[in-house]
């Protein structure tokens, strides 16, 4: 029964995993392959924020991109979430005063819990 914590583990491997993919399949949709790796080069540099690093650190992302891009992140962020949501099996579920942080921890906690229970 020790193998608990390796499942749990590898639960929060995968959702990290399908954050960071789908992060990066809608910003290389929204800004094309060229102006994605500038920002990630600039998240690297400024914020030393890697791409397979960004699920664990939303705020860090969000403030990023919004230093980088300007307001428009915001639609980036929901794009994102939108996306994860679909991916999920999920109706997107918008709620009042939630940050895009708030919806990738949301979003992380889903995915560990449906693949505790597929296993």
């Amino acid at each position: 029964m020790g193998d608990k914590t390796g499942m749990m583990k590898l639960d929060r491997e995968r959702a990290n995993k399908l954050i960071n993919e789908t992060m990066e399949e809608v910003m290389l949709n929204v800004f094309g392959k060229r102006t994605f790796e500038r920002i990630l080069r600039i998240m690297r540099e400024k914020y030393s924020l890697k791409i397979n690093k960004i699920s664990e650190k939303p705020q860090v992302f969000s403030e990023a991109l919004r230093r980088i891009v300007g307001n428009n992140s915001i639609i980036i962020e929901d794009l994102i979430v939108e996306s994860l949501y679909l991916k999920i099996g999920l109706k997107s579920r918008w709620k009042r005063n939630y940050s895009f942080s708030d919806y990738i921890v949301e979003i992380r906690k889903l995915i560990e819990m449906r693949d505790s229970i597929q296993y």
